[in-house]
């Protein structure tokens, strides 16, 4: 948020610099320490001044040497505490429980889903990894996948056959179970099924749980699959093979994707029927799986393992942040700051990463920058220019590691976070030295192998740190942001730039 509830604790009447007043936190989560305010007329905009134990609407929050200042200060609100439920709601998203009812194992991950949430998430041999879906005021969170010795189940968000949008399900997309992995989709197509035929199940379990399974006979990888899809006659019918679409088909024939992957041999199945394997798959999930956990003691405490988050104070030591934005971007900031109303719930943001993979490469996980700020990155600058303005050329800027995404981004932004949470800065410098040593070899070379572009990307990946630790040492800095901004985070200052069209 970019406002504080703070208690008044005394009034200061004679102030070096004027009366002024000592508030703390409501709930003292985001700043360290006791926030002052003036009483001064531009500052504190009520008629009266305040009393002790009265709470006061702060914002405009700076970092002085004697500690936290706010610039605009008055009473505290019932729309006030309306704002500050509703921000608070946008960082802790609702739950998306999985309800698809499609196919016969939908249930029993449902309760998979339930029983491990009443047991706090937390039952030995099995971990859960949760997501976050949504933009904007229309954000879920999900159990994206769950996951123990010989089974993986991976969730997914379904698009509605019958509204055309986004239903707030999560439903089943695949499936692994011991020699066998299922992908199903809520329109039927497919479904795709994989058995192991390798020669030792646990030395190749994880491959095959976790890796890609696409042309292994093309690409001379070892025989461990066998690749099934759904078809509406068996392999011996005479006829050519057909779909219908939206409804699930009653066998699973083996493909070799035109010769790309391997031919079951012997007595390996041809084809399977489709009803048998989700038999197969949702017996084995409640005799192995759910029975397990339902074992499993619940605890008589709930503990919310997702906490509103602690806010970072962002760094007072950075110059004017900028970046550039496409024209889409562009009208939802525009209409948001005149109007929510103007936006749908999910469009409700003015600017979020890119959704890009980018410096993601092998960089080490060492607790200091979590796995997923690794892709998706918004590139700002700062201090690059003396000064920023609605005349400055967009061409005349520059970010390290930023091309401008096709030259789409034809609108300047000046950004102003209220906070450093899931920022971080990168050194886009770090591999330079490492470039200069093969231009040097190889002068005319016109581009990377992709093994000398990969190390290029972790050398730049490993500098990659919390904006609140960053020392000003960096030689060629770049901020990368992995959250939403606010529309009070950012202002457009000038655009479009007719030159880069």
């Amino acid at each position: 948020m970019s406002f504080v509830k703070a208690v008044v604790q005394k009034i200061i009447g004679d102030g070096k610099h004027g009366p002024f007043v000592v508030a703390t936190c409501d709930k003292f989560d985001t700043y360290d320490g006791s926030i002052t305010f003036s009483l001064d007329p531009l500052v504190w905009r009520e008629k009266h001044y305040p009393k002790e134990g009265e709470c006061v609407f702060l914002s405009d929050i700076t970092q002085k040497r004697a500690g936290w200042r706010a610039e605009t200060a008055r009473y505290w609100t019932p729309s006030d505490e309306v704002e500050k439920q509703r921000a608070k709601s946008k960082t802790n998203p609702s739950f998306l429980y999985p309800k698809a009812e499609v196919f016969p194992f939908d249930d029993t991950c449902r309760r998979i889903v339930r029983e491990l949430e009443k047991r706090n998430w937390k039952v030995p041999g099995i971990s859960v990894e949760f997501d976050v879906y949504g933009t904007g005021d229309a954000k879920y969170r999900l159990v994206r996948e769950v996951l123990g010795q010989g089974f993986r189940i991976y969730f997914c968000r379904v698009q509605g056959r019958l509204s055309g949008g986004l239903n707030d399900v999560a439903a089943v997309t695949c499936l692994n179970i011991p020699q066998m992995e299922l992908h199903v989709y809520e329109d039927h197509s497919g479904p795709t099924l994989y058995t192991y035929v390798g020669n030792s199940w646990p030395l190749d379990r994880e491959k095959f749980m976790k890796g890609g399974k696409v042309n292994s006979k093309l690409r001379k990888e070892p025989r461990i699959y066998l690749q099934y899809t759904g078809g509406w006659k068996r392999p011996d019918e005479p006829g050519t093979q057909y779909t219908r679409q939206g409804l699930c088909a009653p066998f699973l024939i083996h493909t070799n994707d035109l010769g790309r992957q391997y031919d079951p041999m012997g007595k390996e199945p041809k084809y399977f029927v489709t009803s048998d394997i989700f038999r197969t798959f949702d017996n084995w999930l409640v005799k192995n799986v759910l029975k397990y956990i339902l074992s499993q003691p619940i605890p008589k405490e709930i503990v919310d393992i997702f906490p509103p988050e602690k806010q970072i104070h962002f760094p007072a030591a950075f110059g004017e942040i900028f970046t550039f934005c496409d024209y889409d971007a562009y009208e939802r900031i525009k209409k948001g700051k005149a109007s929510l109303q103007f936006l749908r719930p999910e469009d409700r943001y003015a600017l979020s990463g890119s959704g890009w993979r980018l410096l993601s490469f092998g960089i080490p996980n060492d607790g200091t920058v979590p796995d997923i700020a690794y892709e998706g990155f918004l590139y700002c600058g700062f201090n690059l220019i003396p000064c920023i303005s609605e005349k400055t050329s967009i061409k005349s800027l520059d970010i390290p590691g930023h091309h401008g995404f096709f030259s789409r981004e034809q609108y300047l932004l000046r950004i102003k976070p209220n906070r450093a949470n899931h920022i971080y800065i990168a050194d886009m410098g770090a591999g330079d030295t490492f470039r200069e040593e093969i231009l040097k070899k190889e002068p005319k070379r016109e581009r990377y192998t992709d093994a000398e572009y990969h190390e290029f990307m972790r050398m730049i990946g490993r500098t990659i740190i919390p904006i609140d630790q960053y020392k000003f040492d960096f030689k060629k800095p770049v901020i990368l942001v992995h959250r939403e901004l606010s529309f009070d985070e950012v202002e457009i200052i000038s655009g479009p730039q007719n030159e880069i069209m």
